[in-house]
């Protein structure tokens, strides 16, 4: 099987490691507003004017994962995790409309920080459908039944869904390239 990373894309001049969703809520609101106004044009704030209603449904996604993990013997340090995409995402990264990404090898990533979704959690949920949650071992399992090829299990389990949403658990250091 090919070396697997995880990828996760920032709007140029943000802080990758900060989190809305770990902020307190008065203050996530207040964050997503000013974000917002600073950046009317672009795409990836878009959900922060429209955050009384994207709030309620990530802090639901990511309780569902949360606790589907958990469940699975996942040890989530955080209450809301760091989303990264399994690869690359042409989508997202367009989405942002920048190269500004970290990349941080699978291998690198406790298996009991990290977990997987087909598709994005939160869109999955609005539109009424619960996450598949994997964890590692299990996302493994499923790219050695489609012969080790990681293409191949991407075609056959993504359908719809531009990619493998992956939640953090936990801020990783990422070693020196």
């Amino acid at each position: 099987m090919d070396k697997l990373y995880i990828t996760h894309y920032f709007y140029p001049g943000t802080d990758p490691w900060k989190n809305i969703m770990l902020l307190p809520e008065e203050e996530a609101f207040r964050k997503a507003k000013e974000l917002a106004d600073a950046h009317p044009d672009t795409t990836s704030f878009g959900r922060f004017a429209d955050f009384e209603n994207y709030y309620p449904a990530r802090k639901k996604a990511d309780a569902f994962v949360r606790e589907r993990f958990i469940k699975l013997d996942g040890k989530p340090k955080l209450r809301n995790p760091y989303s990264f995409t399994l690869l690359e995402c042409e989508y997202l990264r367009d989405w942002f409309d920048s190269s500004d990404k970290i990349i941080i090898d699978l291998d690198d990533v406790p298996d009991d920080q990290v977990s997987f979704t087909l598709g994005d959690s939160c869109a999955l949920m609005i539109h009424g459908n619960e996450p598949v949650v994997l964890t590692k071992k299990m996302l493994y399992e499923r790219i050695e039944a489609c012969n080790g090829s990681v293409d191949v299990f991407l075609k056959e389990s993504l359908g719809n869904y531009a990619y493998v949403e992956v939640q953090l658990w936990d801020k990783i250091q990422i070693p020196d390239a």
